[in-house]
């Protein structure tokens, strides 16, 4: 095996949750073990570890390539945990090894700065992290972004000349058939998947403003699929829909995703356009919905906006959902396209294709 081929992936899973397999973090799994599975496929040696075991001082690794995700914020203001990773760093870029960054959120600027100080409450590590994604960018060899427009938006706000790589999220979910035929004699069945907590705002703005318009037209059921915490949240928003209008929680799995997207008939995704955290972030939850074969909803952020020749991607989503319900032919059709579009180009396959072509040394 030629060393050019050898890559180690550093993540924020937990050691425990590696091994085991079940790794709840989207993230973990779109920016590390899926590919790193599918390069395996390509003949790669690709190792997948938690940033825990890359501090340990003891720990080498003779790979070409090191992907390091973004350290969680609790990971960066632990003591000792600085000096730890750049010891880390300076120990395999001594050994040769080049240092990829991947980033999936918006780390750096006043939006950043502002989220961080409704977090972490203490000036001190405000700053500790504020300064640390910078800094972290600027030793790395090349940064790895899902989406053009965060590249953008990290080149923006740090005014510094990085190398950018843009690699999308892969679709994880099993293909099914398409299907948009919702009953006369039943609700309109929608699914919400994410995470609650980044979405709670635009989802309350959903239930308030949009549910019971949509109502109206015809019986609603929405199926919330998340993390466990949103359920204590269920009757705020059901209050804010009312009465006409059904809204239940399911906990997210990935066998659950696929059950819940087999039992709908579409999938909604209200966003906070206005949120400077939302900017950049992938259309993975998208991608996901298309795979199984369920009709798109979404509000116009620029990486669902991609897929706007296979999804509604409108600020009105009631108007789009109600012109769907009057042409489901054209509603179907259109998802049906993007179907083979995920299969061509969002498939873990196909993105281990883009990853292999930014781990080389020469890239």
């Amino acid at each position: 095996m030629s060393k050019a081929k050898k890559v180690l992936f550093v993540t924020n899973a937990a050691p425990a949750v590696l091994a085991a397999g079940e790794i709840p973090l989207a993230s973990v799994r779109y920016r590390a073990t899926m590919p790193a599975a599918a390069l395996r496929d390509l003949g790669w040696q690709v190792d997948v570890i938690s940033v825990e075991q890359a501090l340990d001082p003891a720990y080498r690794h003779d790979a070409a390539t090191i992907v390091l995700a973004q350290p969680k914020e609790d990971r960066v203001i632990q003591a000792g945990f600085l000096a730890a990773l750049g010891g880390f760093i300076q120990r395999h870029r001594e050994a040769g090894a080049r240092l990829l960054l991947d980033v999936s959120d918006l780390k750096v600027g006043e939006p950043y700065q502002a989220q961080l100080a409704g977090i972490l409450r203490d000036p001190k590590q405000v700053a500790l992290c504020a300064h640390f994604y910078p800094a972290l960018m600027r030793v790395a060899a090349r940064i790895v972004v899902p989406t053009p427009m965060l590249a953008h938006r990290i080149a923006e706000h740090v005014c510094a000349s990085f190398e950018f790589s843009v690699v999308p999220d892969p679709v994880e979910v099993a293909p099914a058939e398409a299907a948009f035929a919702p009953r006369p004699d039943a609700p309109l069945h929608l699914l919400w998947f994410g995470f609650f907590g980044a979405h709670a705002k635009a989802l309350a703005a959903f239930c308030r403003d949009d549910l019971p318009r949509l109502a109206a037209l015809k019986p609603v059921r929405l199926t919330l699929l998340c993390e466990a915490r949103a359920a204590q949240y269920l009757p705020q928003l059901r209050g804010l829909a009312g009465a006409s209008v059904e809204i239940e929680f399911a906990p997210w799995s990935v066998p659950g995703l696929q059950a819940a997207l087999a039992a709908c008939d579409a999938t909604v995704f209200p966003i906070d356009l206005t949120a400077d955290t939302a900017v950049g972030k992938s259309n993975n939850r998208a991608l996901q919905a298309l795979q199984a074969g369920r009709a798109v909803f979404a509000h116009p952020l620029e990486s669902y906006q991609e897929l706007a020749a296979f999804a509604a991607i409108d600020a009105d989503l009631v108007a789009a959902l109600a012109a769907a319900l009057q042409d489901p032919t054209t509603c179907l059709a259109r998802t049906r396209a993007g179907q083979v579009q995920v299969a061509a180009e969002y498939s873990p396959a196909a993105i281990a294709g883009q990853w292999a072509g930014i781990l080389t040394p020469t890239a």
